[in-house]
């Protein structure tokens, strides 16, 4: 493969340098850009590696906000429909109980305990309603699951 070299454009007022930088030894939050975007003039990125807190904190919220809004949205749609099958409750509770292990995973390390602990509070929020909607269903989860076995 080679030797892979690695830098970092660093833009001041009076001058612009480029200076070797080690990313394997940078602990941050990485990110990858979404697939098919390219711009003509400009350098295409495959992968960028955050390391002001500041702006990992603002990246994670406005992540986590929009895959919020989405289960929600998703919990309205299945909670407003007529069906009586409880299919679509199973999938959003699945959906939320990914999403709570997804955010215990990935960003504990990089989010205030305060925000972790409120966050956590809203998606055991989202978990009950949708808990509490499969009972008044009548639809108890381990009758769900009984069946022939072997």
């Amino acid at each position: 493969m080679g030797n892979e070299q690695r830098f970092l454009v660093v833009k001041n007022k009076d001058e612009k340098t480029i200076k070797y930088f080690e990313y394997n030894k940078i602990g941050g939050y990485k990110i990858t850009p979404k697939k098919n975007v390219k711009f003509e003039d400009a350098i295409n990125v495959n992968k960028m590696i955050l390391i002001n807190p500041s702006l990992i904190e603002k990246m994670i919220d406005k992540k986590v906000k929009r895959k919020l809004d989405y289960l929600i949205n998703m919990m309205s749609i299945v909670c407003d429909s007529d069906d009586d099958n409880a299919d679509g409750l199973y999938l959003a509770l699945d959906e939320v109980e990914k999403f709570k292990m997804e955010v215990i995973n990935k960003y504990k390390k990089y989010v205030e305990e305060e925000k972790m602990e409120m966050l956590m509070k809203k998606i055991s929020i989202l978990e009950d309603e949708l808990n509490l909607r499969i009972k008044y269903m009548g639809i108890d989860f381990e009758k769900e699951k009984e069946g022939k076995s072997r």
